[in-house]
This record gives C-alpha cells, sequence and structure tokens, in this order.
C-alpha cells in the first residue's frame, strides 16, 4: 500500500507538471467560396508511465512518452466531394505515418463513396480511435482487427445512414493482410449500427459524448479474408465479428453515466491469435466543477484468452475530448501457471484543436 501510494502520488505530481506545460491550440477554417473549405486541427497526447520491470518485481521503470502528435486537414472541393488527409507522429518508433488519406463521395446521408485509407468498419473502440475513448489507453487486447496502422487499410467503402444516425451501415473492400499462398485475397469488412436513443450522425463515433446526448446504440461487425493464416500447402480464412454496446444517459443535478461493453470472436482456424474476448466498462462524469474542469471517475476490463488488463482511473474533463487529463492504475494479467501480474501507473494529457 505504502509504495502504491507513492507511485500515485508521484504520477499526480507528474499530472500537474503536464498540465501546465500543455499549450492552448486554436481552430482555424479557410472558406474559398459558399461550397469550397479547408480547415485544419491537430491533436496532442504527452504521456508519463510507471511501468513494472517484471511481474511482481516490484521494481519500476519511468518514462515521459510523446504518445501521439496528430495533424488533421479536411477539405471539400466540391458539394459531393470530400478529402481527409491525417498524420501521426510519436509511439515506440517515433516516426510520420499517413493515418488517413481518402476521398469522400457523398452526395446525400443515404449513400456514400470512400477511396483510400482509411478505417476499416469494425468494432466501436476502432471507430472512436484512442482520442475518443473514456478510458485513456486505448483497449489493444481485445480490439484485434488487422490493419496496416491504428486500424486503417487502403481500400473502398461504401457506407450511409437514416434518421440522421438512428441506423447506419457500412460495407467495404481493402488490401487485408499478406496471403501465405501470394494469392490477391481481399479483405471484406461491414458494419450496421442501431441507435434506439438519440442518433449518433456520421462513419466515426464516439464512447461517450458528456451528456450532449442520451445514447443505447448496439453495433455489430464483421471482416473476412481467405488465405491468411496456416500454411501454403494448406491455407486458412481469417473471420472476425464482434457485437459492441454502448448506453449513456444524463442524470439530472448528478452526472452522466456511462456503459460499454462488447464481445469479440476471431477465427483463426486454431493458429496464433484464435480465441474470443470481450470488455467491460464503466464511467460517471460528475456535475459538479471542480476548477476549470470535471471529474469521471471509471473503471475497464479487457479479457482475452489467458490475458486480462484491469484499468481504473480518473479523468479531468475540460473541454470535452478536446481537452482532459488522466489518471490510471493498470493491472496486467498474463495467465499460466503462476499467473504473473504486473502494474502500471500511468499520467496523461489529451488536447485536440
Amino acid at each position: 500500500m505504502k509504495r502504491t501510494f507513492t507511485h500515485c502520488l508521484a504520477s499526480l505530481s507528474v499530472l500537474i507538471v503536464l498540465m501546465s506545460s500543455s499549450i492552448a491550440f486554436g481552430q482555424a477554417k479557410i472558406m474559398m467560396d459558399d461550397m469550397r473549405w479547408v480547415s485544419i486541427g491537430g491533436g496532442l497526447r504527452n504521456t508519463f508511465r510507471s511501468t513494472e520491470t517484471f511481474p511482481g518485481s516490484g521494481s519500476y521503470t519511468q518514462n515521459f512518452n510523446l504518445e501521439s502528435v496528430r495533424l488533421y486537414i479536411n477539405s471539400q472541393v466540391h458539394k459531393d466531394f470530400q478529402v481527409e488527409l491525417n498524420t501521426e507522429y510519436g509511439g515506440p518508433t517515433s516516426e510520420y505515418r499517413v493515418l488517413d488519406a481518402v476521398v469522400k463521395y457523398s452526395p446525400s446521408p443515404y449513400f456514400n463513396v470512400w477511396m483510400g485509407r482509411h478505417l476499416t468498419p469494425s468494432d466501436r473502440a476502432n471507430l472512436d480511435g484512442p482520442y475518443f475513448l473514456n478510458a485513456y489507453d486505448y483497449p489493444g487486447l481485445v480490439s484485434r482487427y488487422p490493419g496496416i496502422f491504428a486500424g486503417r487499410d487502403n481500400g473502398v467503402l461504401v457506407n450511409g445512414e437514416v434518421g440522421k444516425g438512428k441506423f447506419k451501415w457500412a460495407f467495404g473492400v481493402y488490401e487485408g493482410s499478406p496471403t501465405v499462398t501470394g494469392s490477391d485475397n481481399m479483405l471484406y469488412a461491414g458494419r450496421v449500427v442501431a441507435n434506439l436513443l438519440d442518433p449518433e450522425s456520421g462513419y466515426y463515433n464516439s464512447s461517450t459524448y458528456y451528456g450532449d446526448k442520451d445514447v443505447l446504440a448496439v453495433g455489430f461487425a464483421f471482416q473476412h479474408q481467405a488465405d491468411v493464416t496456416g500454411t501454403f500447402a494448406a491455407p486458412e480464412a481469417f473471420t472476425g465479428w464482434n457485437v459492441d454496446l454502448l448506453y449513456e444517459k444524463k442524470l439530472l443535478g448528478t452526472g452522466v453515466v456511462s456503459l460499454e461493453g462488447a464481445f469479440y470472436n476471431y477465427d483463426y482456424q486454431g493458429f496464433a491469435g484464435d480465441g474470443s474476448a470481450f470488455l467491460a466498462e464503466g464511467a460517471f462524469l460528475f456535475n459538479q466543477e471542480v476548477g476549470i474542469g470535471k471529474f469521471q471517475p471509471l473503471v475497464r476490463y479487457q479479457d482475452f484468452l489467458d490475458n486480462s488488463i484491469l484499468d481504473v482511473g480518473v479523468n479531468y474533463i475540460i473541454r470535452n475530448h478536446n481537452a482532459r487529463l488522466s489518471f490510471t492504475y493498470s493491472r496486467f494479467d498474463f495467465g499460466g501457471v503462476a499467473s504473473p501480474k504486473s502494474n502500471q501507473f500511468t499520467a496523461g494529457t489529451q488536447f485536440q484543436f
């Protein structure tokens, strides 16, 4: 308990330092005429992590990480055509990567065609991305759909919605993973979402709207590609699917409750990565402002095969997803006979403009 309190105190101190050194960002949108415009934005995540060196060792490594720097560029070149270009710098390799490079043909809400690199139809977490989750870290233990980078792939997507997002659908064809036979088999992916309370408009979504709407959303996604596992002589297909649910309700006078869950099944025909997973999460945003923000405690549990991660933390919400601070304690269970467990303490800042 003494060691845990010491790490908590140290991480909270780092959080204050990170907060004081953060930059306030603006917003820019350039109008060329009534139909054409360009908008520029960005995102920044700085993180301090105190991680147990070996499971059960009691010794920790301390690291400051430039977790993510993103540049967002969106433009409309015609009333029916938009272009989205997003890049990211950071992560373990500390290099620039292309997130999205996609041309969008959007003649109506009911029918849109996207071509280029973008998020494939998959689970809610992937369509949130790390910047629009409740928890600070992406649930990578359970959200394991294949992709080039950060859930993206090159391909074409057809999507649409009715009732301003009461029902949404998407289907795409992508390059997919390299096959064991060298054949050029495509990855097929699809997703449908039904919103039983307020609608969620658009292809992307969020795991919380901070009380701006009441949400009861049920989603189903699938992906399939032939000959991506097994051997050259006996190739096997990959099929993955999941069901996810988000319930969020504003409670008058107290705050906003958020409940999220998902079940996944990844069928690699008995080869590596084969198995099922699930996620459960609960969060509560208090109405009362403390200083310039509000507190949001949360708990999240991920489980895949013999591995699990428990996250317990609190967010300090300043301006929804665009300005928030996070502190999280994580418990990693690597399974096995000895069931080794490891601890991690994370303090992070997130700002977007």
